[in-house]
Formats: structure tokens, C-alpha cells, sequence
């Protein structure tokens, strides 16, 4: 089984930050008007700063760690295997010849990051491989379409198809 790339848990981080940081300006745009509006309480302000704390404790420090480390996965000859989860373990194998539509995600962080993520559609589910590094997406990207390619020529020339 294979990792994703370890510049992932620095991207969720900023990822986490940016939101922490939404929740700050709300926080500061409540306080500001508690002082100015009487109907508004002083401590109300410190539930944002509380889910700001929250979200930089756990989901910018424990979560990614934890995300980076249980997240694996595999392409094999006929199907794709994606081990995840922290609390609540998931498994999922795709037969390749299930496999749809192969897409790269790509976001400005991710961009200056060198990073992309695969997802791969059939007709009943989603995958998602996120963060892998750009040429690695690419070469896995190829490689996933070589063996789809591949699974069909073989099993038109059996006759299943």
C-alpha cells in the first residue's frame, strides 16, 4: 500500500487556518458589536474564539497527523484499493473496469504546493487519492488508464462484454 504525499498534512493545516481565521473576523465583527449594540451580550463573542481554538487544537494539529498516517492506497492489475479513516475505518476496491471518468484536482495551495488529487468515478461511487505530487498524480493517472484500457481489451476478447 501506498501513502499519499506528506506535504498533505501541511496542506490541511493551512486549509484549517484559513478556516480558524473565517472564525476569527466573526468573533471580532461580534465583539465589535456587543460594544456598540446593547441588545447583544460581551460574552457571546467567546464561542467563535472557542470553535477557533477548537479547530486549530484538533482539526489543524491531531487530524492531518492522523489522516496522513491511516490513509493508503493500491492499484493493482484489476483494481484500485483505498484504505482510510481515523475513528471509523473505511475500505473500498474498485474493479478498474467499473471505472468511468479519471479526473486531477488541483487548488491554488495545492498548485504552489506541487500537488494534485485523482478521483476516479464509476456509476454507483466517488474515490478520491488526494494530495499526491504532481508528477506522481500524472504517471498514476496514466497508469490507471494503461490497465482500464487493458481489462477492456481483455475482456472483449473473452467475449464478457
Amino acid at each position: 500500500m501506498k501513502r499519499i504525499s506528506p506535504k498533505a498534512i501541511k496542506l490541511w493545516r493551512i486549509r484549517e487556518y484559513i478556516n480558524a481565521g473565517i472564525w476569527l473576523i466573526i468573533g471580532a465583527a461580534i465583539g465589535i458589536a456587543s460594544i456598540f449594540l446593547d441588545f447583544i451580550p460581551w460574552w457571546i463573542f467567546l464561542i467563535p474564539v472557542a470553535i477557533v481554538i477548537y479547530i486549530i487544537i484538533v482539526h489543524a494539529w491531531i487530524i492531518p497527523k492522523l489522516r496522513y498516517k491511516y490513509f493508503r492506497y493500491q492499484v493493482l492489475e484489476d483494481e484500485i484499493r483505498i484504505h482510510s479513516g481515523i475513528w471509523f475505518k473505511s475500505e473500498a476496491a474498485v474493479p478498474l473496469y467499473r471505472v468511468q471518468n479519471i479526473d486531477t484536482t488541483v487548488g491554488p495551495i495545492m498548485k504552489r504546493m506541487n500537488l494534485k488529487g485523482i478521483s476516479l468515478q464509476t456509476s454507483a461511487e466517488k474515490l478520491f487519492i488526494p494530495e499526491l505530487e504532481t508528477d506522481k498524480a500524472d504517471q498514476l493517472r496514466h497508469d490507471i488508464r494503461e490497465l482500464i484500457n487493458k481489462n477492456v481489451n481483455e475482456l472483449q476478447n473473452e467475449g464478457t462484454i
